[in-house]
């Protein structure tokens, strides 16, 4: 979307993690995320995706409002705990909880947590999130689809190894040829991938077999039926890195503890393609995110 304003180094477009705006020599950061499909740990996972987004771009997040509206019916116990659930997850991130707001309201059928996040950094160290070049290669830094593990039976995972892309950002950000970021959410790894690359007008190019997953990941995908390419990822970060780059970046993420595999590369060429077993194929795209997917499908098929 365009906007007038010249102080915009970056709006709203699809890939873009948060607007960036000119600020005297600093960049204003915000970013803007729901959490609409679970209860438990709503505020702590609230929390956590909004700050990557301000993370992906190499800024820090500061501040941030939460718009919380739960159904009618709901205990007022539960508004309490998940109001205090925010307020501790944003103490524990080091973000000042600065405003929001709480509604009980039948147009929601369970509770709804929107927050905006607002960060900063100086001019220099902002990473925009079109800035992939032809050539690059995809670096993913943390496991895939910890996010939707978590959600379908594997909750310890909101812990360890969470769902931060803080510690990868910040090894990242300071690294020459890393062009652009790019945090995963819906819609998986896959999802995430194009959007990185067709920001900057490319597509991306995938190795499934260098893709980094956990062990609980790859037994939902037999228990469940699902493809973990299109699986809610929070928790991994998408990089796109010159080749001349890549060493140093892979060393920067293992100095800071992050484990990070190059899973492909953004071209020029007409399609996303994935490369699996030798062969090549097109690139899935997740309309829907594939937890989503699978809770609905448990749902309708309770008695």
């Amino acid at each position: 979307m365009a906007t007038q304003d010249s102080r915009v180094v970056q709006g709203a477009g699809v890939g873009l993690d948060a607007a960036i705006i000119e600020w005297g020599d600093r960049a204003l950061v915000a970013a803007s995320d729901p959490i609409t499909f679970v209860d438990a740990n709503a505020g702590r996972l609230a929390v956590a995706v909004n700050a990557n987004d301000i993370f992906s771009v190499g800024a820090e997040p500061e501040w941030m409002l939460a718009t919380v509206l739960t159904p009618e019916g709901v205990d007022a116990e539960a508004i309490r705990t998940l109001l205090a659930d925010l307020s501790l997850a944003c103490d524990e991130a080091g973000v000042g909880l600065v405003g929001g707001h709480t509604e009980i309201t039948d147009a929601v059928v369970r509770s709804v947590v929107s927050c905006t996040m607002i960060g900063s950094a100086p001019l220099e160290q902002i990473i925009p999130s079109d800035g992939a070049v032809d050539g690059d290669v995809i670096v993913q830094a943390g496991a895939a689809a910890v996010e939707g593990t978590a959600i379908l039976g594997h909750p310890q995972l909101i812990d360890d190894p969470g769902i931060s892309i803080a510690a990868a950002a910040r090894a990242l950000r300071g690294v020459e040829g890393v062009h652009a970021m790019h945090d995963v959410t819906e819609g998986g790894i896959a999802t995430a991938a194009l959007e990185l690359a067709e920001a900057a007008g490319l597509q991306p190019q995938l190795d499934a077999e260098d893709i980094i997953w956990l062990p609980e990941t790859l037994a939902l995908r037999e228990e469940r039926d699902l493809d973990p390419l299109g699986l809610l990822g929070s928790g991994t970060l998408l990089a796109a890195v010159s080749p001349k780059s890549l060493d140093r970046a892979l060393a920067e993420l293992s100095n800071s503890s992050v484990q990070a595999s190059p899973i492909g590369r953004v071209t020029a060429g007409s399609r996303a393609t994935l490369r699996f077993g030798g062969r090549m194929g097109p690139l899935p795209r997740f309309v829907r995110d594939e937890a989503l997917r699978v809770s609905d499908d448990t749902r309708r098929s309770t008695p």
